[in-house]
């Protein structure tokens, strides 16, 4: 054990002091001493303890600098991650002035957003290239996005050529910070409009192709027949409410006497004017029934005309007024009904009048 003391005391460049029975602990100086006990510490390891010292240590560096990338916002999908498919049309067939319509169906990472109002605008690409459209459709290929590019063609080519469409920027945006991708580039055969052996001079401008004229009798007739029954439709309906005076006569007892109840009741109301009112509701009735109606003889003619059997309690209490105020000595100057009561019933006997009939 005194052996062992000295070795590890002249290695350490300490002293070694007993402290308790069993154990030994080393001191050493806090300046050139504490590498030293390091190397005297690590000349007791084995080779495999040293090794899984340091790959324990590799893998704990890495750990945290993959972390402190992740958080720094460092570790983020770049621009190819992101998936374009490009649906083409056919690309043969095009000359001056045809429209292309590309489908560009985009799929991004997570946390990444399209940004639309970063869309190219509408205009030339180049000399012969013109951006006619672009914009988001329903998606229906599993992707995040679908867009619709449509170009125009202007070129003048007097051969067959082939043309390129140029890749297209489009934006997007991730955790606040703007991600640029772009869509392929899309080659297609342009043909010439006129025949290669044809000189500028021959060349004349086709005269323009009237459109074709579509034959709109049959359309014609049905809105004439149309026009037609609408026109009868209202008339009737115009006739029915008594809205037409040379109709007048047409239009039933109670529906005369309903327009002359109309100006008397906006007389001023008065005895006189309420005896006319009634009047003209007696005049209707007796019209109606085809002969002079009094009191006892109501059971008859609702016997006889049952439709107007619901109005015979009120057509009583107003034969009951008319009966006083005709033909009682000491009648009041303000009888009890006015020209607007009896209008009411008059409505209620012409509506039952005009039921039964069309005209």
């Amino acid at each position: 054990m005194h052996k062992i003391t000295s070795t590890i005391s002249r290695l350490c460049g300490g002293s070694v002091t007993r402290l308790t029975g069993r154990r030994e602990y080393v001191r050493v100086g806090l300046t050139a001493a504490i590498p030293a006990a390091d190397t005297c510490q690590s000349s007791h390891r084995t080779p495999f303890q040293q090794l899984s010292k340091l790959f324990h240590a590799r893998s704990l560096a890495h750990f945290y600098l993959w972390l402190l990338l992740y958080l720094s916002g460092a570790m983020t999908a770049n621009a190819a991650n992101i998936e374009i498919e490009l649906d083409s049309p056919r690309n043969y067939g095009y000359s001056l002035g045809d429209k292309i319509t590309l489908t560009a169906h985009i799929g991004v990472p997570l946390f990444y957003t399209l940004e639309s109002g970063f869309l190219p605008a509408p205009g030339s690409v180049n000399e012969w290239l013109r951006l006619d459209s672009i914009e988001s459709i329903p998606n229906k290929s599993g992707k995040d996005y679908s867009l619709a590019i449509t170009y125009q063609v202007f070129k003048s080519v007097r051969a067959t050529e082939e043309l390129t469409i140029p890749p297209l920027p489009i934006r997007f945006m991730h955790r606040g910070n703007p991600e640029t991708a772009t869509l392929p580039p899309w080659t297609f055969s342009y043909h010439p409009l006129i025949p290669i052996n044809k000189a500028d001079r021959d060349i004349e401008p086709e005269p323009e192709v009237p459109p074709r004229l579509i034959d709109a009798t049959s359309h014609h007739r049905a809105l004439t027949y149309l026009l037609g029954v609408s026109s009868i439709i209202l008339l009737y309906i115009v006739w029915f409410y008594g809205k037409i005076p040379f109709l007048e006569r047409y239009s039933g007892s109670f529906g005369k006497a309903c327009r002359e109840l109309k100006k008397l009741k906006k007389l001023p109301q008065s005895k006189a004017v309420t005896l006319q009112a009634l009047q003209c509701f007696h005049h209707a009735l007796n019209e109606l029934a085809g002969e002079t109606l009094f009191a006892g003889q109501l059971p008859d003619f609702f016997q006889s005309h049952p439709k107007f059997l619901t109005l015979r309690e009120k057509t009583e209490a107003l034969f009951a007024i008319s009966q006083q105020l005709f033909f009682a000595e000491a009648a009041s100057e303000l009888p009890a009904i006015s020209p607007a009561q009896i209008e009411k019933l008059c409505l209620l006997y012409r509506k039952l009048e005009r039921s039964g009939r069309w005209i």
